[in-house]
């Protein structure tokens, strides 16, 4: 046996993709490398106005060579290299031709948003949500069920459907479609043929309603009576779909060339970022993963015969064997978390970025001002919160900038804020916004823990949980339970490092991986109990303005 082993954990994100190269004995950080996506990074491809969230597939290869290439270069013994697993977004689904290309890859594409990968966070398929969810409903089996009676326009079908309907070109021109999660493992073992892909089981269970209950994917027959243009999609899925436990293959020659690495190299199933992050932080019946960061997803697992086959009305996904070989996997959160928080900054910076620096775009020194302000203004917000007295009558607001993700979604509800006067400040709307968000973790884990989901324990990840002790401190306060906050600052990539150990058959199961890999908490936040009648006040007045503002714009 040798005397060392490592694997490389892949994490993309929203904004960037990173990779963690791990020993596989301890669990030690060798190295960490992460990559900026460019174009995104310009906001090229985006409609904020239209909830359109489009990113090219450059960003992704060109990121991921790159942090390849770093870690790799910092290893000890690059040789000894075992495998290498990937988490993404989801659901970011995009068209690909016969060879599993992205349209935006093929001549006539290069600059067609449609032809790109879908963002998670893209809303353009609300219309196209609704009508599966409508169609569900009056089905003999309700294939949404699995999450929660509710298909979002956060999901593959509707996606899809959204861009198919949108442009006949497309319609001919498309085989296929792929979900990220899927297509990164493709490109690294070379699979260029979607009867030969490896689709994950957590993305098609959670995203695009594969159920064994079922037998895979709901029939032709339901398709049809949607939309017969997604019948050519459907008959080219794979059918089968595999845990991210197992291999989707090993490193193709060229990647292998490309990296210096052996062609032995096990390349795994791919996963979801927020399931792979709960798997980084020690996920285990009893324990809900908060990861918080651009959004924030909340994971829990409960053994099958606890739940009875009971589903949760209005959570996102809940599907057996998506986080942990199995358990339930149960995933809810919000669609803006720390985009609330940018949103805010954004606004408040206005003035810099739009009237002081494009007068005067070459003064170094107005560009350093600028860039210290903004680098600094949400801490020092937080920071002044955090020192304000708690007051039931302070501005109090919704957290709905993106939509609700669960309990419940709605992507057509909007944010809103009372009881401002004149003398309101920039720190008490901070505070409004953290607390709604806070707010709305509260409602999520309620709902969960009155349908049956068992929650002992909190443990924190995503870059909220490392950087905000003032979030994290309002959740301790509004939840009333302890929050751990993961030892691990790259919980999502250590997810895709024991995933990549195990299906290198370096451990018998992810548990075992798990015991060996995952770092205990760092840090505890204890609820101020003090404070909890006044939040108990201010949330349930929050609860009434989410249903006020639900009834005046929604169901009127």
């Amino acid at each position: 046996m040798m005397e060392h082993l490592y694997v490389i954990g892949i994490d993309y994100g929203t904004d960037s993709v990173r990779a963690l190269l791990a020993d596989a004995r301890s669990g030690e950080e060798i190295a960490v490398a992460v990559c900026n996506y460019s174009r995104w990074g310009r906001g090229l491809y985006c409609d904020t106005a239209k909830s359109q969230f489009r990113q090219h597939p450059l960003d992704y290869l060109e990121g991921l060579e790159q942090v390849l290439r770093q870690v790799i270069a910092q290893c000890p013994v690059p040789e000894a290299i075992r495998a290498i697993a990937v988490d993404t977004t989801a659901s970011t689904p995009c068209l690909v031709d016969r060879t599993c290309t992205p349209l935006s890859l093929t001549a006539g594409y290069e600059e067609d948003p449609d032809a790109m990968f879908v963002l998670w966070k893209d809303h353009t398929a609300q219309r196209e949500s609704e009508e599966i969810t409508d169609l569900c409903a009056r089905s003999e089996i309700n294939y949404a069920r699995r999450s929660g009676n509710h298909y979002s326009s956060e999901c593959f079908w509707s996606k899809v459907l959204h861009l198919l309907r949108g442009s006949g070109r497309l319609r001919r021109d498309a085989w296929a479609v792929v979900e990220l999660c899927d297509w990164i493992p493709a490109v690294l073992t070379g699979c260029r043929d979607m009867e030969e892909l490896r689709s994950g089981l957590c993305v098609a269970g959670s995203k695009v309603m594969w159920a064994e209950e079922w037998g895979g994917y709901p029939p032709e027959e339901f398709f049809a009576g949607l939309d017969p243009v997604l019948l050519p999609i459907l008959r080219r899925l794979p059918v089968r779909t595999y845990g991210c436990d197992t291999p989707a293959g090993t490193l193709s020659p060229e990647w292998a060339a490309k990296l210096g690495l052996s062609e032995r190299v096990v390349v795994g199933v791919g996963n979801v970022d927020c399931h792979s992050g709960a798997v980084g932080a020690g996920i285990c019946h009893g324990t809900v993963v908060l990861n918080l960061g651009t959004s924030a997803c909340y994971m829990a697992v409960m053994p099958p015969e606890k739940m009875g086959g009971r589903m949760v009305e209005g959570i996102f996904g809940q599907v057996d064997g998506s986080i942990l070989p199995g358990m339930v996997g149960f995933e809810a959160g919000l669609s803006a978390f720390g985009d609330v928080y940018a949103w805010f900054k954004r606004l408040l910076c206005w003035p810099l970025r739009e009237v002081l620096l494009p007068a005067d775009p070459e003064n170094e020194a107005l560009r350093a001002l600028a860039a210290q302000t903004e680098e600094r203004l949400l801490t020092q917000l937080a920071e002044a919160a955090a020192q304000l007295p708690l007051r039931a009558d302070a501005p109090l607001a919704t957290d709905y900038l993106n939509g609700r993700r669960s309990p419940y979604p709605c992507n057509r509800l909007t944010g809103s804020v009372v009881g401002l006067n004149l003398s309101a400040t920039a720190p008490e709307l901070y505070y409004a916004f953290a607390e709604a968000t806070v707010f709305a973790t509260k409602a999520i884990l309620d709902h969960l823990a009155n349908n049956g989901v068992d929650i002992g324990r909190l443990v924190g990840i995503g870059g909220i949980s490392q950087k905000s002790p003032f979030v994290m401190q309002l959740l301790a306060d509004v939840t009333g339970m302890e929050i751990g906050v993961s030892g691990s600052a790259h919980s999502c990539a250590l997810g895709a490092v024991v995933h990549a150990a195990t299906a290198a058959g370096l451990y018998p199961s992810v548990g075992a991986a798990q015991q060996a890999l995952c770092p205990p908490v760092v840090r505890i936040y204890t609820p101020d109990a003090a404070k909890s009648g006044i939040l108990a006040l201010r949330y349930e007045r929050y609860r009434a303005l989410g249903a006020f503002t639900e009834n005046l714009f929604i169901n009127r």
